[in-house]
């Protein structure tokens, strides 16, 4: 199974602060940068458009960041964290569904759940482009990933315990690539309705379950 992702360079200094005043200047400067990234995108992004935003000095910055990357990824965790958590919820609910026109219906619902909550969060548009063209968070995309693979894997063995875990996980990691991809749709393609778009993501993502299901000798 691949190995764990290096982090980047551009990692926090400092680990986040756990209250008082540190905190509250943390908070504004995470919050700056969202509200700016969803204004002027991140190429004119820069350290000291956020502290002029949050009301910061820029060594108040640096104590915490690199750079803008650094920053960044706190954003792109926060996002990951929330669809993970999310995400986990979803499967305890509706990963042992047998019946194929309920899992689609809870399929197209994550999609759009998904969706909605990247949809919800400051900058997120410029966040999921980052992460899809930034190296320096290519980590934080990939261990996403394979955390939603793995936890995947380990509820399909469940119901599918005659197929190899070795092929699961390399089926559930397509599908959970896949899904990061509608995410990019949602936000970009207007040529496809989102309800459209949820609903036929979850079809192909159904058909993949199916063939899992057939491999066990399942109905």
């Amino acid at each position: 199974m691949p190995g764990r992702a290096k982090p980047s360079a551009g990692k926090p200094k400092a680990e986040r602060p756990k209250g008082g005043r540190a905190l509250e200047t943390y908070e504004k400067l995470v919050r700056a940068a969202g509200a700016l990234l969803g204004e002027i995108g991140f190429e004119r992004l820069t350290s000291n458009a956020i502290c002029a935003r949050a009301g910061v000095t820029p060594p108040a910055f640096y104590h915490y960041f690199e750079d803008k990357y650094g920053i960044l990824e706190e954003l792109a965790e926060r996002l990951l964290k929330k669809q993970n958590d999310a995400f986990a919820i979803w499967l305890f609910h509706n990963g042992a569904k047998s019946d194929r026109e309920e899992m689609a219906a809870a399929l197209e619902d994550w999609f759009r759940q998904a969706a909605e909550i990247v949809a919800a969060e400051p900058g997120a548009v410029w966040t999921v482009r980052a992460l899809r063209a930034l190296p320096a968070l290519a980590h934080l995309r990939l261990e996403c990933q394979r955390f939603l693979t793995d936890q995947l894997v380990e509820f399909a063995r469940r119901i599918a315990p005659g197929v190899s875990p070795e092929l699961l996980w390399y089926r559930f990691r397509i599908v959970a690539e896949f899904g990061f991809i509608i995410d990019e749709l949602a936000l970009e393609e207007d040529r496809i309705p989102r309800d459209a778009l949820f609903r036929e993501a979850a079809r192909l993502v159904q058909r993949a379950i199916e063939e899992i299901r057939q491999s066990a000798g399942l109905p």
